[in-house]
């Protein structure tokens, strides 16, 4: 399928999941049901979607440990806005996985995100956070990550469950020198002295180097590959893609800012929707408009004020937690 049509699919998914959420809610009304019977009306696609999710969502009781089944009792008509994003991620998750490969993937893909629900280290939509750690070396955490860290006597491991992360590694100070690895649910990661950002990404994890080398090796088997700086590839579970050009803004997030060059505006606004809570959707007559800029992070709605001010675009509100950008009407 290719990657747009996949795109599609998932922001569709991602929606049905979020409807979900919120007709489940103590706050839910009429407005909100009449909203979702329109989206729900909108196309066969947006049916095939909220089917799939009903589906799941009667499985997700049955998800493996305690954890997982007090994630879905926290999600109940009183719910929170936290317990509330923890549905809508579980049904996304168990849409994606049931349908890639079999139990054993849906298993996998289920225990991280569980995993991810008790992590050590968390950070909330929309914040990015930096830390040190105990060799010295610097973590940042985007928006909505979550790992636990691992340092023992013979390893430094970051268990990345879900979210990015950016590493500037330091030598260790113990000898024999321990590797510096990070774990995710398709493979492990080494550092050999470098700068790194690393990103699950639904069936496979984005890794760009930035200064040094990594070494990549699938979880599956697959022989492992060491990756140079100014490069970036995508893995799975078992096999390695073909390398690329990096992105050099691609990190800009650790100061907060995004910074598209010559982006099209349906990508950014994608890379804008991880730092705000709900949908936020591009119209595809704009969806090919190009951004070139620095935009800080901190403010998401001032972003999108800035693009109705150079953009033949304006920002259609449905709530503050369902936004579109569409085109500019003609007068």
């Amino acid at each position: 399928m290719p990657q747009a049509q996949r795109s599609a699919d998932y922001a569709i998914l991602q929606e049905a999941a979020e409807w979900f959420a919120v007709l489940r809610g103590d706050d839910a009304g009429p407005a909100e049901q009449q909203a979702w019977e329109r989206w729900h009306a909108m196309s066969p696609a947006h049916r095939a979607a909220w089917r799939r999710v009903e589906a799941v969502s009667a499985e997700f009781r049955h998800l493996p440990g305690e954890p997982a089944r007090q994630a879905l009792d926290d999600a109940g008509p009183r719910q929170s806005a936290a317990a509330r994003r923890r549905l809508v991620k579980g049904l996304l998750a168990l849409c994606l996985t049931s349908g890639l490969g079999g139990a054993a993937l849906l298993r996998r893909d289920t225990r991280s995100w569980v995993a991810g629900l008790h992590a050590a280290e968390k950070t909330a939509v929309g914040t990015i956070c930096q830390m040190a750690l105990a060799d010295g070396s610097q973590l940042w955490l985007n928006t909505a990550t979550a790992l636990d860290i691992d340092y023992s006597l013979s390893l430094r491991r970051i268990d990345l469950h879900g979210g990015e992360i950016y590493i500037a590694s330091a030598p260790d100070s113990q000898q024999p020198a321990r590797p510096l690895v990070v774990d995710t649910v398709h493979g492990r990661l080494r550092a050999l002295g470098t700068r790194f950002s690393v990103r699950p990404q639904g069936e496979r994890t984005l890794l760009a180097v930035y200064e040094g080398r990594v070494e990549v090796a699938p979880r599956d088997g697959g022989t492992p590959r060491i990756v140079p700086a100014g490069q970036q590839i995508r893995f799975g579970d078992g096999d390695i893609g073909e390398p690329f050009a990096a992105d050099p803004n691609g990190a800009a997030w650790i100061d907060y800012r995004l910074q598209p060059e010559q982006m099209r505006l349906d990508d950014f606004l994608a890379q804008l929707s991880r730092y705000r809570r709900g949908h936020l959707g591009c119209a595809p007559e704009v969806a090919h408009l190009r951004l070139v800029g620095s935009y800080p992070l901190a403010d998401t709605d001032r972003i999108l004020a800035a693009l109705e001010a150079t953009l033949p675009v304006k920002v259609h509100r449905v709530h503050d937690w369902w936004v579109t950008v569409e085109a500019q009407s003609k007068q």
